[in-house]
């Protein structure tokens, strides 16, 4: 991770550093199953076993969301249980939890 990436993803959490970097592999694979999925279509296959395709790569997009959100939110928390951080910082960082939890409902 470059330097200035570092740096944001600190301010991001709270000044507490988080490492995505375990879902490029993942994100690698979905890659892969997405052109797997262009070549079924190429290749005529059928609608059903494309759908299946389809849910496959959206339930793994949905894990990585998942994961990501997870190390997100610990990291918030974490920021906020040091007391590192000022009693405005804390509030946006708690609106910012909710905001992504409505989202994802």
């Amino acid at each position: 991770m470059k330097k200035t990436d570092k740096n944001k993803t600190e301010v991001a959490h709270g000044g507490i550093e988080v490492n995505h970097d375990k879902q490029i592999p993942r994100l690698s694979r979905i890659e892969g199953q997405v052109r797997g999925m262009q070549k079924m279509i190429t290749d005529g296959r059928d609608c059903l076993d494309i759908v299946h395709q389809i849910s496959a790569i959206i339930n793994a997009l949905r894990r990585v969301q998942k994961d990501m959100l997870g190390e997100h939110l610990a990291a918030l928390g974490e920021a906020i249980i040091t007391e590192n951080l000022t009693a405005q910082q804390r509030r946006e960082m708690a609106d910012e939890i909710a905001a992504l939890l409505k989202n994802l409902t």
